[in-house]
């Protein structure tokens, strides 16, 4: 069996948030469950780091219909790779932008909890950071700049 193996990673900076990312041997782009975690605001400093909360929210009949809207079944299942042994549950990176579209769809749709609204607010601020990236490097490749 073929372990999914991470060949570079780095950091992606956002304002004053930094997401560990990866690229996998396949050219996958990832992040790892704990970043995206990290980047919607689900987690303290002093909670565990499984992982489990992102399945929590993700697993909400409340946010359900906006979260899976058009969706395959599996898109959100996590992606088990590695760095050297160090085993990581990594998502497709564009996975955190649909979760982030999924809470702002919900969150014009439906009452939200104080919580689920404190993490929709952070999907507003992380699309917003997506977008202003996302200029610069449309930018680049059609100029060539980052060559």
């Amino acid at each position: 069996m073929s372990k999914n193996k991470i060949i570079h990673e780095g950091e992606i900076t956002l304002g004053k948030m930094v997401i560990p990312c990866y690229v996998l041997e396949d050219g996958t782009r990832i992040l790892s469950g704990n970043a995206m975690q990290n980047a919607l605001k689900l987690q303290d400093e002093s909670d565990n780091k499984s992982g489990t909360r992102l399945a929590r929210y993700l697993n909400q009949k409340s946010l359900e219909p906006f979260i899976y809207k058009g969706k395959e079944i599996g898109h959100f299942d996590p992606i088990i790779c590695y760095r050297g042994e160090q085993k990581i549950n990594g998502f497709e990176a564009t996975v955190l932008a649909d979760i982030c579209d999924g809470f702002l769809e919900a969150r014009k749709n439906i009452k939200l909890s104080p919580r689920q609204s404190i993490i929709a607010d952070q999907c507003e601020i992380l699309i917003r950071g997506f977008a202003r990236v996302g200029i610069i490097a449309l930018i680049d490749e059609a100029t060539g700049y980052q060559y």
